[in-house]
């Protein structure tokens, strides 16, 4: 895959088949990294990376972002040959992460109860060039029949309700991860992984401030994204 930038305006070409779709505005047969002229625009190519996948998802939820995947993926350990279940599909960008660190020999299982956001997320993620991804239309609190995985991460409005299924699913040091906008969610999850036995718990919230940089003039962004969501942790015993 590659990635087109011109500005600060972003686009990801994606084969399909022998063409390359550039998001709804170009179909090309052959692309590589340098100057290329689309239209009346220039563009530079580069090849694309996670942060290219992440940053052109087409949204119909609320993301997991750059920003809270990072640091999901570093607390839980996730790398190529990890199997991991996620709980809410949303519009995949959390699903895209996972699944760019668990390939090849890694999978993904992900429960959503609606399909309208599942339908997104694959479109988001079928853009990849990963296929260790299965989906699942249905209820992560009580579907789920993975055991032995090495995550489970969640993105739903009562993560404290799969705490016990989680346990079930995960081997022994497996990760537990919520994500939750709310203080009264991050408390009540929280105390469930307690009440589960669950070790080595952490609540968190990650804060990223950009910088505007001018000559003699570099200060922050006035416009900064200042709360997101609270990431909740925890491992089996």
């Amino acid at each position: 895959m590659y990635t087109l930038m011109n500005g600060k305006r972003r686009f990801v070409a994606y084969k399909k088949g022998n063409l390359f779709i550039i998001d709804d505005f170009a179909v090309l047969k052959n692309i590589k990294e340098g100057k290329m002229k689309i239209g009346l625009h220039e563009y530079t190519i580069t090849k694309s990376n996670l942060y290219d996948y992440m940053s052109t998802i087409k949204r119909k939820a609320q993301v997991i972002g750059i920003k809270d995947a990072s640091y999901i993926i570093a607390r839980c350990g996730i790398r190529n040959g990890f199997r991991v279940v996620e709980g809410g599909a949303g519009s995949g960008s959390l699903t895209t992460a996972l699944l760019y660190f668990t390939y090849p020999d890694g999978h993904v299982y992900t429960y959503e109860l609606r399909k309208d956001f599942a339908d997104i997320a694959r479109k988001n993620v079928e853009r990849l060039p990963y296929k260790n991804w299965t989906l699942k239309i249905g209820d992560i609190t009580k579907d789920v029949k993975e055991r032995d995985v090495d995550a489970f991460i969640v993105d739903i409005p009562e993560p404290w309700g799969v705490v016990e299924i989680a346990k079930k699913s995960l081997h022994q040091g497996g990760c537990f991860c919520s994500y939750v906008p709310t203080y009264n969610q991050m408390e009540r999850v929280y105390h469930s992984l307690e009440n589960e036995e669950f070790i080595d718990l952490e609540a968190t919230e990650i804060i990223k401030r950009d910088m505007h940089i001018g000559k003699l003039g570099t200060r922050p962004e006035n416009i900064e994204v200042g709360h997101t969501g609270f990431l909740i942790f925890g491992r089996k015993t």
